[in-house]
């Protein structure tokens, strides 16, 4: 368990218990060593609308919970000797200021961000992006090797100037002959997407996409027909539409950055200007 879970079921777990302390004249739900359960504790567990049965599992179920944490908790409370409070207050204060932060930049982020700002900072920073993967913008059929169609998609596919009137053509005739296929060209997509849909076997990705536009593979009764129309290798620069989400969240964060740096900065010289900081070192 990370320190930061152990820390969160430390604090539930104290208040959980420090519940059970206060004298509470409510029934008794259960009882773990001196520790008690009150019906009051139980307030707002159960939502409105739930029925009858609902209601009961959801409250065994809490109590049942209540009742393995705290048999442990008591056995660590007698046999562990360490002070957590100052753990459990460092944690408080990190969520207090956490929250109150998040509530400043919620008031104050502009969260509208030009296509002009994304395109200058993918200029700016094209070192910082390169391709894990090679990359294509494809289309592809799948024929039985003995389809009447197949002589058509194969001319189709070989086109010299293959464009998307080659793409309308070519999901035309696949369409009538029921066959599968993709048809999209403007969408980038990882060649090994492609290589999972046609059985492009190579050992150097790079150079296959030199070398190999128009695909033609047969593989026991089937044709694959596929026609690459651009692509880009591993370690090139991606294209931006395929980094615009990634740099608007770059961006965004940029200014929440500068928003809580900002806020710091204006809180200390209040709490300066107000003689509310004293400094004994």
């Amino acid at each position: 368990m990370s320190s930061a879970r152990l820390l969160t079921s430390l604090l539930l777990a104290t208040l959980t218990l420090g519940c059970s302390h206060r004298g509470d004249e409510s029934p008794l739900v259960a009882s773990v060593y001196d520790h008690d359960l009150h019906r009051s504790d139980l307030a707002g567990l159960v939502g409105e609308g739930v029925s009858a049965e609902d209601s009961a599992a959801i409250v065994n179920n809490y109590v049942e919970q209540w009742i393995r944490q705290t048999v442990i908790l008591s056995r660590a409370e007698k046999n562990i000797k360490d002070n957590f409070d100052r753990q459990i207050q460092e944690y408080r204060n990190s969520l207090l200021t956490y929250a109150y932060e998040q509530q400043i930049v919620k008031q104050l982020l502009d969260t509208n961000i030009s296509y002009e700002q994304i395109s200058e900072y993918y200029d700016q920073h094209r070192d910082d992006f390169r391709l894990p993967n090679a990359i294509v913008k494809a289309a592809y059929v799948v024929v039985p090797s003995k389809s009447p169609a197949l002589s058509k998609l194969r001319k189709i596919i070989g086109e010299r100037n293959f464009d998307e009137s080659n793409v309308v053509d070519l999901e035309e005739l696949a369409s009538h002959y029921g066959l599968t296929g993709y048809y999209d060209i403007n969408t980038w997509m990882p060649f090994y997407t492609l290589q999972g849909a046609v059985p492009i076997v190579t050992y150097n990705e790079n150079l296959y996409l030199k070398q190999n536009h128009t695909i033609v593979l047969n593989d026991d009764s089937v044709t694959y027909l596929a026609r690459i129309i651009d692509y880009k290798m591993s370690d090139e620069t991606p294209p931006l539409e395929l980094q615009a989400e990634n740099i608007r969240s770059i961006l965004l964060n940029h200014r929440k950055l500068e928003i809580l740096t900002r806020l710091q900065a204006d809180l200390l010289e209040q709490a300066e200007q107000s003689d509310n900081v004293k400094r004994y070192i």
